[in-house]
């Protein structure tokens, strides 16, 4: 046995035996939550997320997961908040994860009816999202400067979406 296996484990023996049953609890509450997401069913996954922030400060993407649960929970103003809050942080991960991010951002500001801010969310969502999906940001684009008034924008945007 070498010296750095040794102390190993004499510092793994140091731990608490509650410091890993609660590392073990906390991690099955935080597969529990993310099973409830990927379900679908958020309200679910939001509760366990709540109290786990609350108690731990979970990581942007995790925070990310609340906003869009807030989301589909129709509070707007929570998802926004946590949206914009773990946005910038999110730039490692897959193109089409974080474009869907924006998208529910930019619609938590367009059901909020704050329309300018709204805009560079559905900007940066076009920019990674599929082909496919451009259509629906297209719209709420023209809508979003219809509302401000900028005609020849929403006239663009609109004949983008059709």
């Amino acid at each position: 046995m070498n010296i750095y296996s040794w102390l190993l484990s004499i510092f793994l023996l140091c731990i608490p035996p509650s410091l890993w049953a609660q590392q073990t609890e906390r991690g099955q509450q935080l597969g529990m939550a993310l099973e409830y997401f990927t379900a679908g069913k958020y309200h679910e996954a939001l509760l366990i997320f709540e109290r786990l922030n609350n108690k731990y400060h979970l990581n942007p993407r995790y925070i990310a997961f609340m906003g869009i649960c807030y989301y589909y929970e129709w509070n707007y103003e929570l998802a926004v908040k946590y949206l914009n809050s773990s946005i910038p942080t999110l730039s490692c991960f897959a193109p089409h994860e974080r474009s869907f991010y924006y998208w529910a951002n930019g619609e938590s500001y367009f059901m909020l009816q704050r329309y300018t801010e709204a805009i560079p969310c559905y900007k940066e969502m076009l920019q990674l999202c599929y082909p496919n999906e451009r259509a629906d940001a297209y719209y709420r684009l023209g809508h979003c400067y219809l509302i401000s008034q900028q005609w020849q924008q929403a006239y663009d945007n609109l004949q983008l979406a059709l």
